[in-house]
């Protein structure tokens, strides 16, 4: 990750420096972050938060972000203070994620202050499960049984599935462990389940050209499908 940040990050920010000043705050969040960053699937996730929002601003940014494309990385995101304020209740989960493991890199801390409602979260954790199992199952019937091909979906969303589990022990007031499958191990018997169908996924992930079986990747979809029942019934205020 590193390399990455110094190859990317670090031109990128000096060029927004010349062309924002001091107005601005830069985050970095994700697994850039919290040290699972693997090269080749991970993205470099990073925010600016600006002063001014005006075109004239958004202009002056066109060439770093010019440079930023050429990198192959999804280019930052770009939210106003205000707006970023006010942003706790419709992205409870990317606030609450970014929590578990960010970065300043510009400015003053966006992120120490912010509160997020448990029932926010809890409605966008089951809608984002519901989504991904959905997601899932669309991608297991066109693989047909090719294990090649299930292997690559499963590692594909291992990522964002992740994301889910750190929120859900956020939700539960549980510990959040750095390392992914220690995270998955801890999200599983959270919600009573068998966590090795998400362990296995998770243990590959990084793992280019793994083959999933067909058995394995049903493992995974129930495990899914768990995670949102799961959800759906958690009562706020009575979990452990």
């Amino acid at each position: 990750m590193r390399e990455a940040a110094e190859r990317v990050v670090t031109p990128f920010l000096s060029q927004v420096d010349a062309a924002l000043g001091d107005g601005y705050s830069a985050v970095m969040y994700g697994s850039a972050a919290r040290g699972d960053f693997v090269p080749g699937r991970s993205d470099l996730n990073l925010m600016l938060i600006l002063d001014d929002l005006s075109p004239r601003a958004l202009g002056a940014l066109a060439g770093s972000f010019g440079a930023w494309r050429k990198s192959g990385y999804e280019p930052p995101l770009v939210i106003s203070r205000l707006e970023w304020a006010r942003a706790t209740d419709v992205f409870p989960i990317e606030i609450t994620d970014m929590r578990c493991g960010y970065e300043v890199l510009r400015g003053s801390d966006p992120v120490a202050g912010l509160t997020v409602a448990p029932g926010d979260l809890r409605h966008a954790l089951e809608r984002e499960f519901r989504g991904k199992l959905l997601r899932l199952r669309q991608g297991y019937v066109a693989a047909a049984g090719d294990a090649a091909a299930l292997g690559t979906l499963a590692g594909r969303s291992s990522g964002t599935v992740m994301v889910l589990l750190r929120g859900l022990l956020v939700l539960l007031g549980r510990p959040v462990p750095r390392e992914p499958v220690e995270l998955a191990a801890a999200a599983a018997a959270a919600m009573g389940l068998d966590g090795e169908p998400l362990l296995n996924v998770i243990r590959h992930r990084a793992e280019r050209g793994w083959r999933c079986s067909p058995g394995e990747f049903e493992g995974y979809l129930d495990s899914v499908a768990r995670a949102a029942a799961f959800l759906d019934q958690l009562q706020l205020g009575e979990q452990r």
